[in-house]
């Protein structure tokens, strides 16, 4: 990817939305998230001559990321500015499979209340591994945690979404039968 701007355009284009999505988690604002995540491709524009050693550019891409966004609430901290999070949203994408197509609007709006109602650990713990898709150890890169860490706080996401969100499929169980 030394000079080739196509590659990186489609190195953009794969991680983009993605790396978006992290960065809102972290920010709740959707400016801030996009600032963050040009940022970070920025970096990587900038360092792009020494970046192939990377071997999981999506964990390298989260890190700093990450780091970006802690550097933003530090900022905000020390400029004394009160950070309003936004009402804007960032659609959660399920993939249509015959189970989730049995899932209705109204369970898929109280999977999404129950997901934003989650500590924010579990909430971005579970983000990385299930709309992610990232591994365990992965994750445990990204937010400096033991991969034990990022088992328990996805359990207790499970667990949490699990007693809120109640999935009753009564007529199709029935047709199954």
């Amino acid at each position: 990817m030394n000079n080739d701007q196509a590659a990186f355009r489609a190195f953009y284009n794969h991680f983009f939305v993605t790396l978006l999505r992290f960065s809102f988690t972290l920010t709740h604002s959707k400016e801030i998230a996009e600032e963050i995540t040009n940022d970070v491709f920025m970096h990587c524009w900038q360092k792009r001559a020494s970046l192939a050693h990377i071997k999981n550019p999506q964990v390298y891409l989260f890190v700093i990321a990450k780091n970006k966004a802690i550097d933003y609430h530090r900022k905000q901290v020390a400029s004394r500015q009160v950070f309003f999070p936004e009402e804007d949203k960032i659609d959660i994408a399920f993939d249509s499979d015959p189970e989730q197509l049995m899932i209705s609007a109204e369970m898929v709006r109280k999977m999404e209340f129950a997901i934003q109602q989650l500590p924010p650990k579990c909430k971005m713990i579970f983000t990385l591994i299930k709309q992610n898709g990232m591994k365990y150890k992965e994750v445990a890169t990204v937010m400096n945690l033991s991969v034990k860490t990022v088992e328990n706080q996805l359990a207790i996401a499970m667990k949490r979404l699990t007693a809120t969100v109640s999935f009753t499929f009564g007529t199709a169980s029935k047709a199954v039968k």
